[in-house]
């Protein structure tokens, strides 16, 4: 009895194993598809890392200083003699230079620049993990959650399209995190979420009121709204704070796009562009099989959700779609991200029903 408990044992450790290798397989694949086509927009005086570090990065791309305020406060503490030595090290190794040939590290901010990556690979390997969690217990489905999960890491190049930042990564894994917390009733833990996300990016501000659904589970409806607006307050003053840091940068809080997308709309063109994604000439932006795609996910798996999740869905979608039209690019699917969640489940209960459908037709 001993010997099979151990066996038991033994056998749970391992597939645990090789689930964390598949999660970490599949991030590294979609990180090495954004990576290399974008790195840190090395080079770029508008938005390239050593406009982060010196603070010149032209607005609204200065406004996101989460990864490299830490990325400078972890070099810091590190003694004078190991920082010179380790950067020594690293800019004769050239290590990331070798892999990725579009790749400039600046010396003077080599530890920076490897911190920055670090933090972004672990930002997407992390949200992996936190949106299995959510898939799986939604769905009621651990395969299906892991299966949405990992093709959401796979995807990454096809959202990174007409631009690609470190600061996408910890964008996700916001999201996520906020979703699984207000499913989870953890109000506390978003309160303190918000001030970091909005570090990171300003779009988080816009994501709250998506959270409505959730957090009326455990509130009245009274009490949830004024707990929105509140976390609402606290994003908007630490965005504040952020915007008159950088008050006196070139650029503006946002490019308007309306003319940009009401030309877009029309342009036949616009639905057939492809693009370098994993090195191969695929189905990018606005392509038509992707707008098919979308479509039919959500006109299969809408009955499934519940109405929680579908408010959560329409206030994303008219929060994300306002912002989409009037400060975005045509095309630039990255933008949408208040919406990625929202597509993951409908995803998530799409795949379950072709799975399950499968497996009773063949039973």
């Amino acid at each position: 009895m001993n010997k099979f408990n151990k066996l038991e044992k033994f056998d749970k450790i391992i597939k645990k194993f090789m689930l964390i290798f598949l999660v970490l397989t599949v991030t590294a694949a979609g990180f090495n598809g954004f990576f290399l086509k974008w790195t840190l927009r090395d080079g770029d005086p508008n938005f390239g890392l050593e406009a982060y570090m010196e603070g010149t990065a032209k607005r609204p791309f200065a406004h996101r200083v989460l990864i490299p305020n830490l990325a400078k406060a972890v070099v810091e503490v590190i003694p004078t003699n190991a920082r010179e030595k380790l950067s020594k090290r690293l800019i004769e190794r050239r290590e990331i230079e070798k892999k990725y040939s579009q790749a400039i590290v600046p010396p003077k901010y080599v530890l920076e620049y490897y911190l920055v990556v670090i933090f972004a690979f672990l930002s997407l390997f992390a949200s992996i993990w936190v949106l299995r969690s959510i898939l799986s217990e939604v769905t009621g489905d651990k395969v299906v959650g892991t299966l949405t999960a990992c093709l959401f890491a796979l995807i990454i190049p096809y959202i990174e399209v007409l631009g690609g930042y470190f600061y996408d990564f910890p964008e996700f894994l916001a999201f996520f995190l906020a979703v699984r917390f207000a499913l989870s009733g953890k109000l506390i833990a978003i309160l303190i979420l918000t001030p970091i996300a909005e570090l990171n990016k300003e779009t988080f501000f816009f994501f709250i009121p998506a959270l409505f659904p959730f957090v009326r589970r455990k509130l009245d409806f009274k009490k949830s709204a004024a707990y929105i607006l509140g976390a609402m307050f606290v994003a908007g003053v630490t965005y504040l704070l952020v915007l008159s840091r950088f008050a006196d940068n070139q650029g503006d809080m946002a490019d308007w796009r309306i003319i940009d997308h009401a030309q877009d709309f029309f342009r036949i063109g616009s639905y057939f562009i492809t693009d370098s994604i994993y090195g191969l000439p695929l189905p990018s932006r606005m392509f038509f099989l992707h707008i098919i795609y979308v479509v039919w996910i959500t006109k299969t798996s809408w009955k499934f959700l519940n109405d929680d999740w579908k408010l959560h869905i329409k206030i994303a979608a008219v929060i994300n779609g306002a912002l989409y039209f009037m400060f975005v690019l045509p095309g630039e699917l990255r933008d949408l991200g208040l919406l990625f969640m929202s597509l993951m489940i409908l995803t998530a209960y799409f795949i379950r029903d072709i799975i399950h459908r499968n497996y009773l037709k063949a039973a």
